[in-house]
């Protein structure tokens, strides 16, 4: 039996009160408590909704450089074997080299012009690639647009070497 002090002075107060009033108190702390624990559970959890990759220059595994190295060949034996035209194959490396820049870049360069590819804005990771696709494709211009009867560079450039430019922009993107 527990005495108290009350108004009335001390009174007698059943064990059984006091019990059931701690248990209420330590049933409302073990309950919030597990809330608490099942809510950072919750929050914590990864998210697994699928995010969308966004390639910033960098070669994932299904557009690797022998990907590539095979197309630039393909073109060359192609146009070796007299499968295609020159002007064909120029075009064809040139689709390449766009290609290949836009998997790198994660934006689509396949219809820029020389123009536009030097006024795209330039950051510390797509600066040298960007400078090296311009050069290819000015490189290619004259082959695959110029009249090589009246065009030294045009008459002078061969598929080959066409080829050479394509790899040498794949190997060197960074």
């Amino acid at each position: 039996m527990i005495i108290t002090l009350s108004d009335n002075g001390f009174d007698t107060m059943d064990p059984i009160h006091i019990e059931t009033g701690l248990g209420i108190v330590i049933a409302m702390c073990i309950a919030i408590a597990v809330a608490l624990v099942i809510l950072v559970v919750w929050l914590s959890r990864p998210n697994r909704r699928p995010t969308k990759t966004v390639n910033h220059g960098r070669h994932d595994a299904a557009t690797g450089t022998s990907v590539w190295h095979e197309r630039i060949d393909d073109v060359v034996a192609r146009h070796a074997k007299g499968d295609l035209t020159r002007e064909n194959a120029f075009a064809l490396l040139a689709a390449i080299a766009r290609d290949f820049a836009s998997a790198a870049t994660g934006s689509d360069v396949r219809s820029q012009t020389l123009t536009d590819i030097e006024a795209t804005p330039r950051t510390i990771g797509n600066q040298h690639g960007l400078t090296l696709l311009r050069q290819t494709i000015e490189a290619l211009y004259p082959p695959e647009f110029a009249d090589a009867e009246r065009n030294h560079t045009a008459r002078e450039a061969t598929v080959e070497q066409a080829g050479e430019w394509v790899a040498n922009l794949v190997e060197r993107w960074r």
